[in-house]
């Protein structure tokens, strides 16, 4: 055999096995079926395996791209490819690389591209369900409206999710004390007290011992449209010296990893940020305000964890005295503002002894009421009845509150200061509580 021949098949077979290697672990792509609707045509592919994918649009012409990361397409599968169109979609062609399979669909008009992860089940494997939309765009859907929400007067919805449950009993303490027991009781006093404020409504992730998965605890809290998400917990270190409350908000890191799956898998097809909904947005467009609803969610977390944690420490040993920030799965809603209390250690011989007593349980309860209750007096949502009953019942004026300024109250009635004090007949920004200013029209 030629010198130069034996090389070049020893250096071909070698990137086989590699590639062989490489892919021994890989999802295989099963199946891929389509099926068509007036206006949709949706393709759904199979895998053996959960993988990570991308889908962007091209256009001149017309096509979108799907990338199946670590996967490799099946000899029948493939075969088939070529024979699959619809309304919309011409043919499908792929090409398997060495980061996965990228397929690409040719499109015979425009059209709008929307994936969906779906979790494999008794009958299929994991999928990932690509939706094209084409022809007369749907009316908008108007899910809430300031008009609505003012002539409503509704509640302001705090969501409270006891951490753990069921066959999760989170930390083990001193005196058998089960962080799920613990959170569970204080979370249910957090309720009551919420519920006995008017203009406030509470809603329990779980009023019973039973297991959730995190991303369901942040669902109870989006099908509530809840104003704030707060998670309560409670702690446990090696050593038993650590000790001490603390309440955490949303890192900037965890913001990204979020802002990643949310555009990646396109979730948020089916939700919406800030009442605006992205499945209609271009790449860039959805990244911008998906960005920008984030960090405003960030920092008026960050501001109601302030309000409680300030109230906690007259109970509470603080273990930090600020607001702290971590990737917490549970605190990444986008659009809710959403805190996570460590209410003290358990392996803590002191603070398992207070945390198992109903009455310092109560009184936590009570200072966290009080911190975001105090919170959402300075900040009322528009629409709910605490910011109607604030401007006097009829749009005209406001009561004064305890932390209100002059300038702050301007800005949340959207009026200057100037007119503000020219309104009330001030010299000066001075007000007092309990105080009616006369709120001036816009």
């Amino acid at each position: 055999m030629h010198t130069k021949f034996r090389t070049y098949l020893f250096n071909f077979v070698h990137l086989v096995l590699l590639f062989v290697a490489s892919n021994a672990t890989a999802a295989d792509v099963k199946d891929v079926r389509v099926a068509q609707q007036e206006g949709v045509t949706r393709l759904v592919f199979e895998l053996s395996e959960a993988s990570d994918h991308r889908l962007f649009p091209l256009s001149n012409p017309n096509r979108v791209v799907l990338d199946i990361n670590g996967s490799k397409l099946d000899v029948a599968v493939a075969s088939r490819l070529s024979a699959l169109s619809s309304n919309v979609l011409s043919r499908v062609r792929f090409a398997q690389r060495e980061t996965g399979v990228r397929f690409v669909l040719d499109l015979s008009r425009a059209a709008k591209a929307k994936s969906t992860v779906l979790s494999g089940n008794g009958t299929y494997g994991p999928r990932i369900l690509i939706e094209l939309e084409y022809g007369t765009s749907k009316p908008a859907t108007v899910i809430k409206s300031l008009a609505s929400l003012s002539k409503e007067k509704r509640d302001i919805v705090i969501a409270i999710d006891p951490g753990h449950g069921g066959k999760d009993p989170g930390a083990l303490g001193q005196y058998k004390v089960r962080e799920k027991d613990i959170v569970l009781s204080i979370a249910k006093e957090l309720a009551r007290r919420i519920n006995n404020v008017e203009g406030f409504k509470a809603v329990l992730t779980r009023s019973t011992d039973k297991y959730l998965k995190l991303r369901d605890r942040s669902r109870v809290a989006r099908e509530a449209n809840a104003d704030l998400m707060v998670s309560i917990h409670a702690d446990a270190f090696t050593k038993s010296s650590a000790r001490g409350a603390s309440v955490w908000a949303l890192s900037l890191s965890g913001k990204s990893s979020e802002m990643g799956r949310w555009l990646a898998q396109q979730e948020n097809s089916a939700d919406l940020v800030g009442g605006i909904s992205l499945d209609d947005k271009d790449q860039l467009l959805a990244e911008v305000l998906l960005d920008m609803s984030m960090n405003s969610t960030i920092q008026m977390s960050l501001n109601i964890g302030e309000s409680v944690l300030g109230k906690m420490k007259g109970v509470a040993h603080l273990h930090k005295n600020s607001v702290q920030q971590a990737g917490f799965v549970v605190l990444k809603s986008p659009d809710i503002p959403s805190i996570l209390i460590e209410t003290g250690f358990v392996s803590n011989k002191t603070e398992a002894k207070n945390l198992s007593s109903r009455t310092y349980r109560v009184k936590l309860a009570g200072s966290i009421s009080t911190g975001i209750v105090d919170y959402f007096t300075r900040n009322a949502p528009d629409g709910t009845l605490l910011a109607w009953k604030q401007r006097g019942g009829d749009g005209s004026s406001y009561v004064v509150q305890k932390g209100d300024t002059l300038s702050n109250i301007a800005r949340q009635n959207r009026v200057s200061l100037g007119a503000l004090r020219q309104a009330n007949g001030l010299t000066n920004d001075s007000i007092r509580i309990g105080q009616k200013l006369v709120i001036p029209a816009g």
